[in-house]
């Protein structure tokens, strides 16, 4: 068996295998709290997370639940409006979801060229946090109950 291996053969056999083994380890997708771009070319990226003592694990799992659902709603906006897409591009250098205690709705808000959505978790308002999010990006002040 071990000459078998060592023969040109074996190793060009060995070599597809490994071949192949790359393109499945490849195609494994990405942890949730990779860096994944949002709006076609912004990174995006979980940002701070209650510790255990502050939430439980149910509700952390809705966290990382609720950020897909975020990114979703920022894609959309993206593509359904071409100003919002620009306007992202030339003010967010990058996005960060982070996990606030008590915010039952996302808040987004600017920081250091970031957009910073803050959230708990869970269901929330789509057409809100779009609205939300183009006011952010427009630089118009969010008043505390939008």
């Amino acid at each position: 068996m071990m000459r078998l291996l060592v023969t040109p053969a074996g190793l060009a056999f060995i070599a597809v295998l490994t071949l192949f083994a790359g393109r499945a380890v490849i195609a494994i997708p990405p942890a949730s709290d990779a860096v994944r771009p949002v709006c076609a070319s912004v990174p995006a990226a979980t940002g701070s997370v209650l510790d255990a003592g502050a939430a439980t694990a149910e509700d952390l799992q809705a966290f990382h639940k609720s950020v897909e659902s975020l990114r979703a709603e920022l894609d959309r906006l993206c593509k359904r409006d071409k100003a919002v897409l620009k306007r992202f591009k030339s003010r967010a250098k990058s996005i960060v979801f982070e996990m606030s205690a008590g915010a039952t709705e996302p808040t987004a808000y600017l920081k250091d060229g970031r957009l910073v959505i803050e959230f708990y978790g869970g269901p929330f308002d789509a057409r809100s946090f779009r609205q939300m999010v183009t006011k952010v990006l427009k630089g118009q002040k969010i008043p505390d109950n939008d």
